[in-house]
């Protein structure tokens, strides 16, 4: 079966999705972007979550695992 690809798009700078219409990473505030990602992991509590740790992430949000 078919994967369906979620409308978003990455940052390349910290793995932040966003809209596809967004210009800027509300994240971190970079301007490049890929449609080319692979896994998702949304951290809501920073301060209790270990992946986030792992992860290097300070703010929650929805994030890439891997992109291109």
């Amino acid at each position: 079966m078919p994967r369906r690809k979620l409308p978003l798009k990455a940052c390349l700078k910290c793995k932040y999705l966003v809209e596809l219409r967004a210009e800027i990473c509300p994240n971190c505030g970079s301007k490049d972007f890929s449609e080319e990602w692979e896994g998702l992991v949304i951290i809501i509590d920073v301060d209790k979550s270990e992946i986030a740790d792992v992860l290097n992430i300070t703010k929650p949000g929805r994030y890439a695992l891997k992109v291109r």
